[in-house]
């Protein structure tokens, strides 16, 4: 127990001391009259029971972590500012109490009356020179303080305020009340009449809170001219330097206003062109000039007292499209108001009708010419279709029509000028030309037949007639879209023509190739291994594409050396029989027969087969036994290194070194098998 005792005496002290003691940094401000709020800043502040200035104690209004705010009251005396805990008084700064403000007073305002947003100023005294320690108050809502002086506050009328006095609140002085202020209608625009004009024209501005002081008025940044104004109305000139947007008038002391609505600065509208100038009812008209706009709903069209109805408009160019029962007269044109100077004279040229057209049947591009009433004189104003099909109009005049026919079905003419819309009683026949789309097969023989595709031959051989290069090719099948012809003795390459009587005629796009001769005289040799490369000689060999079949295995490409001979390789798998030539027209030719032997054993190349003898050529070295791949084969020509490229049982395929000479190529192969190549010369590459 006596233990116990001396360790709780040993403790409590150092518990005491352990207690964290405030630590007061700094106070705001060190100095003021009673009334005035103090912030205390420090921390530590959770244990403070009481704070004091001297003996006075001061109430704390509000606590924060790092921040307390206190009052210092009536009869409090200068002195350090002292925190009061469980454990001690802590010291902080020194305080100054100063004598108390007097109380503002207040001697007028200025002026009595005015509109939200404008500008008053309360003169008295007794008004603290630092904004935020005056709070002014017009019937409950804040007033925003503009400028302060000890004699003087500047404040600004609020939105939504209601008339009454304001009342003036100066920190640790007091509060005062104003005489009583009007709040007037504040400064609004509700109207621009004209809402759109050229620079220069007079508007008149709508609205209120205009009248009885200094009032400028702004379209964009450019100042107007004020010709004269009311409390609700402002009549100014539009400036020169004026754009289109919004209107602004700027009333001293009252507030400023903005249009609601854009001002839309246009010129007088001009014409320079209308066309056509004549015309039935329906006929689309074109202006052309400038001013116009582009809002149809504001644009007016009249000719002879007959209002007209606008399509479309840009700023220069707008389409109206005559209205019925319109006389000819001068056409009148507003936009938005503004009338256009010009007044141009339009025809109107009464009913749409056809009379007659001739010739009355040709084939598609025959130029046909109508006579009647009521053509537009401007050809793209006038609209004709043959069995639905547009036809072009080469010229024009209010009495006849000059119209291309195009490729279509027989049948009536549409004419449409406008809405005005005729038919004609009589029927155009149009001669359907011949039309090749192509024939197969491209390559022929004599005597083999070719078959034409197209369209619009007929069925009556009698009236069709085929020819290549001017010889003629007998038909022996016809359709409408379809000819099927031999190839004549004599016959050369060339296009295939095609006449139909009373029709016209038609060529193909492609040439037809006549095949010459063809046979395989010699295979050689006769047998061999797979890899073993035959010559296939004869005659008439195409170009490209001939594949080689052996017997029991996929053809395989064959080379052409010239059109007398091909080369193959025998392919793995082959058996011994007949070999045939696969040309690329489908066509075969025996080449003879071929005896698949054993492949001999051991190692041996047997042939050198190059694409050229230059250096950086390919060569392939075919033979027999040959092993492994492309990384384990080594191939040297005159002790240079050849790149090798594949390897199979039969060939290694090598790029020739860069080394010109005869000599021979030494290829290794894996298991330490040497063979040597045939001699082979390398030549220098010509430049």
């Amino acid at each position: 127990m006596l233990h116990r005792a001396l360790l709780l005496v040993l403790v409590l002290p150092t518990l005491a001391l352990a207690q964290p003691r405030p630590v007061l940094e700094r106070i705001e401000p060190t100095s003021g009259p009673p009334g005035t709020t103090l912030t205390l800043v420090g921390r530590g502040f959770q244990h403070v029971q009481q704070v004091r200035v001297g003996d006075t104690a001061l109430a704390v209004q509000e606590r924060l972590p790092f921040r307390w705010t206190v009052v210092v009251p009536a009869g409090a005396t200068s002195g350090p500012v002292i925190l009061q805990t469980r454990h001690g008084e802590f010291v902080g700064p020194y305080f100054r109490v100063t004598a108390s403000l007097p109380a503002p007073t207040v001697q007028g305002i200025s002026p009595l009356a005015g509109p939200p947003g404008g500008e008053v100023a309360i003169v008295g005294t007794g008004f603290s020179s630092v904004l935020s320690e005056n709070s002014v108050f017009l019937a409950g809502r804040l007033v925003v303080v503009r400028t302060a002086a000890p004699t003087e506050l500047r404040v600004i009328v609020p939105q939504g305020a209601a008339s009454g006095p304001f009342v003036v609140r100066v920190a640790n002085a007091g509060e005062v009340t104003t005489p009583p202020f009007t709040v007037a209608a504040s400064t609004a625009i509700t109207e621009l009449v004209p809402p759109v004009g050229p620079t220069g024209s007079q508007v008149t501005i709508r609205g209120a809170g205009f009248s009885g002081r200094q009032v400028q008025v702004f379209f964009g940044r450019a100042r107007a001219q004020i010709e004269r104004a009311t409390d609700t109305e402002i009549v100014v000139r539009v400036p020169n330097r004026a754009r289109t947007g919004p209107v602004t008038v700027d009333v001293r002391g009252a507030g400023r206003a903005v249009s609601p609505m854009p001002f839309e600065v246009r010129p007088i509208p001009r014409i320079v062109a209308m066309t056509p100038d004549a015309g039935p009812a329906g006929t689309t008209v074109t202006l052309q000039g400038r001013g116009f706009g582009g809002d149809v709903a504001v644009i007016g069209v009249d000719i002879g007292g007959r209002a007209q109805v606008v399509r479309n408009a840009g700023d220069r160019a707008l389409q109206f499209e005559i209205a019925p029962g319109t006389p000819s007269g001068p056409l009148t044109l507003t936009v938005a108001g503004l009338a256009a100077e010009e007044h141009p004279m339009f025809s109107g040229t009464g009913t749409l009708r056809v009379d007659g057209f001739s010739p009355t049947s040709g084939p598609a591009g025959t130029v046909v010419t109508f006579r009647g009433a009521g053509f537009s004189p401007v050809p793209a104003a006038n609209s004709v279709t043959l069995s639905g099909v547009p036809a072009q109009v080469v010229a024009a005049s209010g009495t006849s029509l000059q119209v291309r026919v195009p490729s279509a079905p027989a049948g009536p003419f549409e004419l449409r000028v406008g809405s005005s819309v005729v038919r004609t009683n009589q029927p155009f026949v149009v001669a359907q030309p011949p039309f090749v789309a192509g024939f197969e097969p491209r390559i022929a023989g004599v005597g083999e037949r070719v078959t034409i595709r197209g369209a619009n031959f007929g069925t009556n051989l009698r009236l069709v007639r085929v020819s290549i290069n001017g010889t003629p090719m007998p038909v022996v099948g016809l359709q409408n879209e379809q000819i099927v012809v031999e190839v004549p003795r004599g016959a050369t390459r060339g296009r295939l023509v095609v006449e139909v009587s009373l029709q016209g005629g038609a060529a193909s796009a492609d040439e037809l190739e006549i095949e010459a001769r063809r046979e395989v005289s010699a295979l050689t040799p006769a047998s061999g291994f797979a890899g073993t490369e035959v010559t296939i000689r004869g005659q008439g060999f195409p170009a490209r594409g001939i594949r080689v079949q052996f017997l029991g295995a996929p053809a395989v490409d064959a080379r052409r050396l010239s059109p007398v001979e091909i080369r193959a390789i025998v392919p793995a798998g082959a058996a011994s029989g007949d070999v045939t030539v696969l040309l690329p027209n489908g066509r075969t030719m025996p080449a003879g027969t071929f005896t698949v032997t054993a492949a001999p054993t051991g190692t041996a190349i047997t042939q050198i087969d190059p694409a050229c003898a230059y250096p950086g050529c390919v060569a392939i070295l075919r033979g027999h036994g040959f092993s492994g791949n492309t990384r384990q084969v080594r191939v040297r020509f005159l002790g240079e290194p050849a790149r090798v490229r594949e390897v199979t049982p039969t060939s290694i395929t090598i790029q020739i070194p860069n080394r010109a000479g005869n000599g021979r190529f030494e290829v290794s192969l894996p298991g330490n098998v040497s063979v040597e190549s045939p001699a082979f010369l390398v030549t220098e590459r010509p430049r």
